[in-house]
């Protein structure tokens, strides 16, 4: 769950810290205040994308920190293999510069925006009105019912992938063998015809390489032996030339050194240095008379020589710009061309192996179809139950499965269909329900999931739009029942589901300011008693709106403690 969440400047919100707690936390304000930034902050922690527009007016970056306490072992373990640190807790955040690129970090360490995608689905789920267009979506449909199903329906689901994949390459593996017989040896010609091509000239790695290099060795031959000739005659001398070589000449100011350093220290650290120059010198000559030895054995190989070699290399250039890419050609090509010239491969044997390839597949499919199928039974009536309790008591969703062509998710077209009441027909739910509708769906599916699985938090944004009255009290009590095992926020603008929370939010905004600025502070008792009242009359003083206020409140906390069944 997060315990503590720290925003700046993002949006209307200048700075606020607030520490959330178990439960039901509820967050209101008015129009205008901020509510949406509150969302947008845990948004920024899942790692969604946003644009510089989030940063308020006048600040250079927004920043948004969460602390996530009981993480589990999973979200641990990828943090430190980002090379974040986290053990009972986690502290992720997110910093998007009004010029520049957004910067995440988990556990301490600077981290990829994938670190935070990967491991948000562990930490929070969130619902807004993007995920009720989601859930309009087929394929989005299909993924609600699989996760549905839990660990048995996902290991049905990987065995049918597994099979899937299998079908469809032993498919492309008997395609290519069963081309036409002309095709085929046409093939088999052209590649032998490339291999024997590669195999006369039988190029050497590196050889391409190495061969520029000695071509333009001995292209400059005449000029390269004549100048490291006389770079070595001037150091050491030369029996055609009487000057004096430079390492003769350094010996003789060394001499001349020796008769006067003992009148002066520094001159014997220069006669020292002096030395070492001959050392150097000698060194450097030594080199150079080797590497004309070396150049004189390279005269055995003629320019013509090199340059014919670098010709054969180059009629190969049809298989490969350099010698590695011709002889990974030459792997290849050997490969393919056992497979076509496989004379031992019964064509009926293939067959075969295809049938069975495709009857596996066909037996995972079933088993992954019937699982859908029983899971699509069950989960429709939990979640048909649950919207008989916000008010919907004869609406019906189902989950209808059709046959389809294989493919990667199984052979099942998945369709949510929707029906308000008893009285007419199930039809796709992006087609039929109104936005108060979506939403009391989506929080049906949410209770519904949260008794089979274990999320810590969930946040919900106008989860309540689009309804009212006696629906908005049984949507705040359906959240008070789902935060009874996990942590539940609740952006709203109803009283009668923020009366139900045990710990209320509010955005403030300050009006007095040169521009909107917002705050977020926790609310006493009696500051909810005001804050309900101004969400149910518009106005804070109203004795009466007060008084209903107090009874939303007193009737919520009844039925918590046990004075009514919270069901």
């Amino acid at each position: 769950m997060i315990s503590e969440l720290r925003i700046s400047h993002l949006g209307v919100i200048a700075e606020a810290e607030v520490e959330l707690s178990t439960g039901f936390t509820v967050v209101t304000g008015e129009t205008g205040a901020g509510k949406t930034m509150f969302v947008s902050a845990l948004s920024l922690l899942m790692g969604r994308k946003v644009g510089a527009g989030v940063v308020r007016k006048g600040a250079e970056k927004a920043e948004v920190e969460g602390i996530f306490s009981a993480v589990t072992d999973s979200v641990r373990s990828r943090i430190e293999e980002a090379g974040g640190s986290a053990e009972d807790e986690a502290i992720i955040s997110r910093t998007v510069a009004q010029k520049g690129r957004a910067r995440a970090t988990a556990g301490g360490r600077t981290v990829p925006i994938s670190v935070l995608t990967e491991i948000s689905d562990e930490l929070i789920t969130l619902h807004g009105q993007s995920e009720q267009l989601r859930l309009k979506g087929p394929a989005q449909q299909r993924q609600l019912l699989d996760a549905a199903g839990g660990p048995e329906l996902e290991a049905v689901a990987k065995k049918y992938h597994a099979a899937f994949e299998n079908w469809r390459e032993t498919q492309t593996k008997v395609a290519r063998i069963k081309d036409s017989t002309a095709a085929r040896r046409e093939r088999i010609l052209w590649l032998n015809g490339c291999l024997e091509a590669i195999d006369k000239v039988r190029p050497v790695p590196g050889e391409d390489e190495a061969l520029t290099a000695q071509a333009a060795k001995l292209g400059a031959a005449a000029e390269i032996t004549q100048a490291v000739g006389s770079a070595h005659d001037l150091l050491l001398g030369s029996e055609l030339d009487d000057a004096g070589a430079a390492v003769d000449h350094v010996h003789q100011a060394i001499s001349a050194l020796s008769d006067v350093e003992s009148a002066d220290p520094e001159l014997a650290r220069i006669k020292a240095a002096l030395n070492d120059a001959v050392l150097r010198l000698s060194d450097s000559a030594a080199e150079l008379s080797s590497y004309l030895t070396g150049f004189d054995e390279l005269g055995e190989t003629s320019l013509e020589e090199t340059e014919a070699r670098r010709a054969e290399l180059g009629s190969l250039a049809a298989y490969g710009q350099n010698v590695t890419e011709v002889l990974d050609f030459e792997t290849r090509s050997a490969q393919e061309l056992a497979e076509l010239e496989a004379d031992d491969r019964d064509l009926d044997q293939l067959d075969a192996e295809l049938d069975e390839a495709h009857s596996a597949m066909v037996e995972a499919a079933r088993g992954l179809t019937e699982i859908r199928t029983a899971t699509a039974a069950s989960f429709s009536r939990a979640v048909s139950a649950e919207l008989a309790a916000l008010s919907m008591p004869k609406a019906q969703v189902t989950f209808e499965l059709t046959d389809r062509e294989p493919a990667a998710h199984g052979c099942d077209d998945v369709r949510l269909t929707f029906a308000p009441h008893d009285s007419s027909a199930g039809d796709d739910i992006g087609k039929v329900a109104s936005g108060g509708e979506l939403s009391r769906v989506m929080l049906a599916i949410e209770v519904v999931r949260a008794a089979g699985e274990a999320i810590p938090t969930y946040v919900f944004d106008e989860v309540d739009a689009g309804v009212g009255g006696k629906a908005a009290i049984e949507i705040g009590r359906r959240l008070a029942k789902l935060a009874e095992n996990a942590q539940v926020i609740v952006v709203t603008h109803l009283p009668q589901v923020a009366a139900w929370a045990d710990t209320h939010v509010t955005i403030v905004k300050d009006d007095d300011a040169e521009t909107v600025m917002s705050g977020v502070r926790e609310l006493s008792e009696d500051e909810r008693v005001i804050e309900l009242s101004r969400m149910l009359a518009g106005m804070e003083d109203s004795s009466s709106a007060k008084a209903h206020a107090a009874e939303l409140l007193d009737s919520a906390r009844q039925v918590k403690t046990g004075s009514a069944a919270l069901t």
